[in-house]
Parts: C-alpha cells; structure tokens; sequence
C-alpha cells in the first residue's frame, strides 16, 4: 500500500510540476521574444528556470520518494541543454555565424516539427 501511495503522489507532483514548468516556459518565450529575436536567446532563461526549480525540489524531495528520480532526470536533461546552448552563444557564435546560424536552423526545424 505504502508503494502505491508513493506512486499516486510522486505521479501528482510530476503532473503539478510538468503543467506549471510549461506555462512558465511558455510565457518566458513570449516576454524573450520581445527582447531578442535569437531563437536560443529566447528559450535559455525557460531551460535555466526549469534547471533551477528541479533542482530546489530534488534538494528538499525525500530520496525514497519515486519523483526524486525524475526530478533529476530533469535537471540534468535541462542542465544539458543550457550547456549546449551556453557554448552555442558564446563561443560557436563569436568563431563563426555561419556556423552558429546553420546549428540554430537545425534546432528550430526540429523544434518546429514537433
């Protein structure tokens, strides 16, 4: 029964969490857009406040907990991404725009396909 209980609520937190990160993420993408036009510049800060807020609930989650393991499944899948996208800026973009542009094409096709 303890399992089970487990399972129900760590299942309610990852809904709860999933559906707020989105609209979060969501309205950050529409505020950046209106500061920016580069398409990784407008989607960084949605990917470091998704970082960020997993990682403070994976601090404060009982290990025993099942959504202890998603939650940091989710930090560090957001973690990556800010990494790439931190490089991308910052390096790939001063070396060579070219580069940097045909790396973002690629990125906003996959992004728009889905």
């Amino acid at each position: 029964m303890n399992s089970l209980l487990n399972i129900l609520l760590s299942a309610f937190i990852g809904f709860v969490y999933i559906k707020m990160m989105s609209f979060i993420f969501k309205k950050t993408v529409i505020y950046m857009k209106r500061k920016s036009t580069d398409f990784l510049v407008q989607r960084l800060p949605g990917w470091l406040f998704v970082m960020l807020s997993s990682g403070f609930i994976l601090l404060n989650a009982p290990p025993y907990l099942s959504y202890y393991y998603i939650m940091q499944t989710i930090m560090y899948i957001a973690m990556f991404v800010c990494i790439v996208s931190i490089f991308l800026l910052l390096v790939v973009k001063n070396i060579s725009i070219t580069k940097y542009n045909k790396i973002v094409l690629k990125i906003m096709k996959e992004y728009e396909s889905k």
